[in-house]
């Protein structure tokens, strides 16, 4: 795989090139790859995409903004599904790819200007002071590297759906499909990009077929993927958002009846906090969540998150209280339970 060329790179380069003549540097009329880079540079070897600016880190920025642009416009490629996959790689080793992630980096326009295997093919500033740059990305070798890894991705597919599909209890069959379906999503999000290099010449079924399938298995499987909530102290504020994070994990909240597979307890205490102010109202309280595995009656780690908070008056501190232990429990428990509860053993 070719090194990306980076900003300092080609900085330094374009440096030496303007020291060594301007003559060969600046012109007077804009390059002819500007207005058509195909009739310079093959667009059967390259994506191509030109960029401007007043300086050359500008220029190369635009050019490799535009090129990533190439991929967005075509694809529904959201932050949450890359960021759904670092995390789980980070949780899970073995789940971890290196050149996948990679490759998802090509659709987050002005977040990665170094997109895989791509290069400046020219650089020019003319005499206006404007600096045009020229991206390209090599056809055959991206498609090659989005091949293999794609390929590389199938297998691991088969390997997690086949364990679940014989995989007994519901947890661990949950965690199975639950990877085995981000896989297949990242999976056909990287048919799609191939499918844009090679000028819509890639085979887009097989990966949606894939999914659609272990699609339709979770969706069953969440039937009887139970979670039962209870709490004497908690507000309907914080019951909701412990729902909700389990139900976007893949489980299904019922009645407490002993045929879920997991039983959730909730203990929000809070206080009345003084510190002797005139001025405000201040609560302390604490967040308790237990999770008792029913099938194996394990119990996990406890969750716990605690604070303080004020207002003008103590109603309103309690539900600043009420807000700020919503917004823990929707990103320090949404982490939790991806760590504690859903990482394959």
């Amino acid at each position: 795989m070719k090194k990306l060329l980076t900003f300092s790179v080609i900085t330094f380069f374009g440096l030496i090139l303007m020291t060594c003549g301007s003559s060969k540097n600046s012109q007077t009329k804009t390059p002819a790859w500007v207005e058509n880079p195909r009739n310079v540079y093959s667009s059967n070897q390259y994506m191509l995409a030109v960029g401007s600016g007043s300086t050359l880190n500008e220029a190369t920025s635009d050019a490799f903004a535009s090129l990533s642009q190439i991929f967005q416009m075509e694809i529904d490629a959201t932050q949450e599904l890359y960021d759904e996959f670092i995390e789980t790689s980070r949780n899970n080793t073995e789940f971890f790819t290196e050149g996948t992630s990679k490759l998802l980096n090509n659709i987050k326009i002005g977040t990665n200007q170094e997109l895989m295997n791509t290069t400046i093919l020219e650089s020019q500033v003319v005499e206006n002071g404007t600096y045009y740059a020229l991206a390209g990305m090599d056809k055959r070798e991206s498609s090659r590297i989005y091949s293999q890894e794609i390929s590389n991705n199938d297998l691991k597919i088969a390997e997690l759906e086949a364990s679940a599909d014989q995989e007994k209890n519901v947890l661990q069959k949950l965690k199975l499909l639950k990877k085995t379906r981000l896989l297949a999503s990242v999976n056909e999000n990287l048919t799609r990009q191939h499918n844009i290099i090679l000028g819509g010449a890639a085979d887009t079924g097989e990966t949606s077929k894939t999914l659609s399938r272990i699609d339709e298995k979770f969706r069953v499987l969440q039937q009887s993927a139970n979670v039962s909530i209870t709490s004497k102290n908690a507000t309907g504020t914080i019951l909701s958002a412990v729902a909700d994070v389990f139900q976007k994990a893949g489980f299904n909240i019922s009645e407490k009846t002993g045929s879920e597979i997991l039983e959730v307890v909730i203990d929000f205490d809070t206080q009345k906090a003084e510190l002797n102010r005139d001025d405000a109202e201040f609560v302390k309280w604490e967040l308790v969540i237990n999770i008792l595995d029913r099938q194996t009656n394990r119990s996990y780690k406890t969750f716990m998150t605690e604070g303080r908070d004020g207002a003008l008056s103590y109603p309103d501190a309690l539900k600043r209280a009420d807000f700020t232990a919503k917004k823990n429990i929707e990103n320090q428990f949404k982490t939790f339970i991806n760590q504690e509860l859903l990482a394959l053993n």
